[in-house]
């Protein structure tokens, strides 16, 4: 439990890119931070999973956010800076012009051991709880108390909501915090796609072209990666595959076996390899297709809560992360006028 103190503090809910960092921005300002997340661990849907196997070694996989890009100054910033800090590189670029020479290009970034890195390396200096998960909060007196599914209790001067604005619902309801009907009815027209994800251990590596990514429109997979050649998985030919939004809403219920089964019969020209081993992992919260339209949403009354992520200005790892500046922009000035 965190103890009252004169430092003003903050405590995060949801450890993916917005929550991490807007903790970074607060630590950084003298302001004590608590992340909690409910996952094993840390970054959200900048997720890294490893697969081992005796005969094929280890399979390294992106499996949830693949890349990301970069078009606002202020993110760019940090960008720059992992990347002279060796945690992020450029993976590829897609040129925006039949002519190369033009210099138009859009550049995918990645983590440079994997994508979760990323989070881990935001998270080093941090007061981080994963397999936390809140269930409730209330304000009494003058400060936030909040509740875990294992009986924990955080206390806190704000909070700072990060996980997708549907589950962010959800813990406001059980917590009784009244939003206007104008607020909520925005906040519900936010709507997710799902993905559903299958990590591919291969015996032998391949047949998916430098630099290891395609893209696809059609049914049922909308991306394909080798972890391989893009270079986080050295000892191990892990392959990545997600299915479209429509198959993933589809058979959402499917047993893994039928879905997996579908999705490597669709890819096995890609494949061009016996599979090893196979995991299948479902994304209820992939990635918004709407977005509520500004940075954040504060609430002022019982006491200063404050909400963020991909799903407020862009439905990305940018978009999250702008949103969690914004919320850490938003809290300083609170702090500052108290």
């Amino acid at each position: 439990m965190a103890e009252k103190s004169s430092q003003s503090s903050c405590l995060v809910i949801g450890g993916g890119i917005s929550g991490l960092i807007a903790a970074t921005v607060l630590q950084r300002h003298n302001i004590h931070v608590t992340v909690v997340d409910k996952g094993r661990g840390i970054g959200g849907r900048m997720a890294t999973r490893r697969i081992r196997h005796p005969g094929c070694g280890e399979g390294v996989f992106d499996y949830g956010a693949q890349y990301f890009t970069v078009t606002d100054s202020k993110f760019q910033s940090w960008v720059d800076t992992w990347i002279q800090e060796g945690v992020v590189r450029e993976w590829t670029r897609d040129y925006l012009s039949h002519n190369q020479h033009l210099g138009n290009s859009e550049v995918y970034y990645r983590g440079v051991n994997s994508n979760r890195s990323i989070a881990q390396h935001l998270a080093q200096n941090l007061n981080v709880y994963t397999n936390t998960k809140v269930v409730s909060f209330e304000w009494q007196g003058d400060r936030w108390q909040v509740k875990t599914e294992n009986n924990e209790t955080f206390s806190a001067d704000v909070l700072l909501l990060t996980p997708p604005i549907p589950q962010t619902l959800e813990l406001l309801e059980r917590s009784q915090i009244q939003l206007a009907p104008q607020l909520r009815q925005r906040l519900e027209q936010v709507v997710y796609h799902r993905c559903i994800a299958v990590l591919a251990l291969l015996e032998q590596p391949s047949m998916i072209p430098n630099p290891g990514r395609i893209k696809l429109d059609g049914e049922p997979l909308s991306w394909i990666a080798c972890n391989y050649k893009k270079g986080i998985s050295p000892q191990g030919n892990a392959v990545t595959l997600h299915a479209s939004s429509k198959f993933s809403e589809t058979n959402w219920e499917i047993d893994n076996l039928a879905i997996a089964n579908q999705l490597l019969e669709a890819a096995s020209e890609w494949l061009g390899s016996q599979v090893i081993e196979f995991q299948v992992h479902r994304w209820r919260f992939s990635q918004p297709q709407t977005v509520y339209g500004e940075p954040l949403l504060a609430l002022t009354k019982p006491g200063l809560l404050v909400m963020s992520g991909d799903g407020f200005i862009q439905p990305n790892v940018e978009g999250a992360a702008l949103s969690g500046l914004a919320a850490a922009d938003y809290l300083l000035k609170n702090f500052q006028s108290k």
